[in-house]
């Protein structure tokens, strides 16, 4: 299957019959965007989003969590599936959620180095890592790592950041990558789904000089905000396994009925697809885009060419 951008012809691959991406013409006719005919064409709902589902990206697969419960609510049930399938997960978050509890704006700050990077703990946050474990310990995930960042502050950090995930990437060599889209609202997950872009465009440009890196796909998540996907995987069968590590996390739940809002979103999710009940949907990158290009699938100008 692929997608193809009609204005400039661009077409993006993704997980299924591993075919590239086609230049084509087919629906614009001698103009672009309109028809044989001279009218523009109003494309149909089956050529912009999947209307079928699809097994997991990724046999290495990394993730990247801003916060402890992002990895859950965005991809939990996906997590359990890949498990299930005997590929190898590892889990990264970015900070651990010392800004969560909102009783204490400013939470005090105990630095384990001279730097405020990498290094920011509190009871609190300690609190969040401890509900993270217990959660990756219901999906089957047993290798994870805690970078402590400043909570919001992974943009403000991101040289240190990137640092240390171009680390972890070198080291785990994974083949996919996942990360919240960059429509999220809150500022981390934008944060890292930038991250996520800059580890592929190092990659593809050392893959390129005959390096012995690979390329990686970035898979973004849905966390706060839809994204358009061209992935939807099915997660019924582990729906329950996803709801059960989501409760872990008792401190999130408190304030927010996240398991509720998660559901509403997995749910809908499933409108497109017959026989199933929830499903996580997700758009996979298989090579590094320009801000053109993201912009083109975000808004609906690049057609999905179905099957």
């Amino acid at each position: 299957m692929c997608y193809t951008i009609v204005h400039d012809f661009y077409a993006l691959p993704i997980e299924g019959n591993h075919r590239q991406g086609t230049f084509s013409q087919e629906r614009t006719g001698e103009t672009e965007g309109k028809s044989g005919s001279g009218r523009r064409v109003m494309p149909g709902e089956s050529e912009i989003i999947p209307y079928h589902v699809s097994n997991p990206p990724g046999d290495r697969v990394l993730i990247l969590a801003p916060h402890p419960d992002d990895e859950t609510l965005g991809c939990g049930g996906t997590v359990r599936l890949l498990i299930e399938a005997e590929k190898n997960i590892k889990v990264v978050f970015l900070t651990s959620g010392e800004r969560g509890d909102p009783a204490q704006e400013v939470p005090p700050v105990v630095q384990f180095s001279g730097s405020a990077a990498g290094s920011c703990v509190t009871d609190y946050s300690l609190m969040r890592e401890r509900e993270a474990e217990r959660a990756l310990r219901v999906l089957g995930v047993s290798d994870y790592a805690f970078l402590r960042f400043p909570d919001r502050g992974i943009h403000e950090n991101n040289t240190d950041v990137l640092r240390r995930l171009l680390e972890t990437t070198d080291e785990f060599k994974p083949d996919t990558v996942y990360a919240p889209s960059m429509v999220e609202l809150n500022p981390d997950h934008r944060a890292a789904a930038a991250l996520a872009m800059e580890i592929q465009r190092r990659y593809m440009r050392s893959s390129t000089e005959s390096d012995s890196r690979a390329l990686i796909r970035i898979v973004f998540y849905e966390v706060t905000t839809p994204l358009r996907p061209n992935i939807l995987v099915d997660i019924a069968s582990v729906y329950r396994r996803k709801k059960r590590a989501l409760k872990r996390y008792r401190s999130q739940l408190k304030h927010m009925d996240y398991l509720g809002h998660i559901t509403a979103l997995n749910t809908v999710r499933a409108l497109t697809v017959h026989r199933t009940r929830y499903v996580e949907a997700f758009w996979s990158v298989e090579k590094p885009l320009t801000e053109e290009e993201i912009a083109q699938w975000l808004s609906y100008r690049a057609m999905y060419a179905g099957p």
